[in-house]
């Protein structure tokens, strides 16, 4: 049998979570069987309680959020990272940023990671990671400056460095895409972008410099 236990762990939440919403939403599926208090389902019943998450109240805005996120940091990476006004392959760009002989300067990938994370902290989103031991700063080096495993992120996924030593994203990628890896590599790591109250979607200004 599935317990509320089991069921929390199908959907990622704390199985509080789960009891909440068997208070809250009458139409949750009921269980099979109940002992000593204890709900239990039919393992045979796990798609219908995938579809019933997946249709679940607040999940429209939860794709809004995500798609909000998403947005706002391919903004982020146009506006407060990349060369908004050059071509997607030129050397990243913000103020502080140094070079030597053409590749970045030593100790620019951590300054750069740094830089980002702020950025998203002025847009109203924060990065957080289940295990709060997780240094951000090198979790956000490595999304963007380490080759990664189709263990790591799946099959046919990209797992090249997604910027090179030469501070030049990986040639074809856009703003769009950099935004895709950075989120798919965060969740490989057990982190997320999450947006603060208020989050709007307006686009962020480049900073002077």
């Amino acid at each position: 049998m599935l317990s509320v236990a089991d069921i929390a762990v199908m959907f990622n939440v704390e199985p509080k979570t789960v009891s909440m919403w068997r208070l809250r939403y009458p139409e949750f599926p009921e269980p099979d069987v109940i002992v000593g208090g204890m709900a239990g389902w039919d393992p045979d019943r796990a798609e219908e309680l995938r579809v019933w998450e997946s249709r679940r109240p607040g999940q429209g805005r939860r794709a809004m959020l995500a798609e909000h996120v998403q947005e706002t940091l391919r903004r982020t990476f146009v506006f407060r990272f990349m060369r908004p006004d050059d071509f997607s392959w030129a050397p990243i760009d913000f103020p502080g940023i140094e070079y030597e002989d053409g590749l970045l300067a030593d100790g620019m990938q951590t300054k750069a990671a740094e830089h980002l994370i702020g950025a998203l902290r002025d847009q109203g989103c924060e990065i957080v990671f289940k295990d709060p031991a997780t240094d951000v700063t090198q979790a956000v080096q490595r999304v963007l400056w380490d080759r990664w495993t189709a263990e790591e992120v799946g099959e046919h996924e990209f797992i090249g460095r997604l910027f090179d030593d030469h501070g030049r994203i990986y040639h074809g990628c856009t703003a769009f895409d950099a935004a895709s890896y950075t989120l798919q590599r965060l969740a490989a790591l057990g982190g997320e972008i999450r947006p603060g109250r208020g989050l709007s979607p307006q686009m962020p200004g480049r900073k002077p410099r």
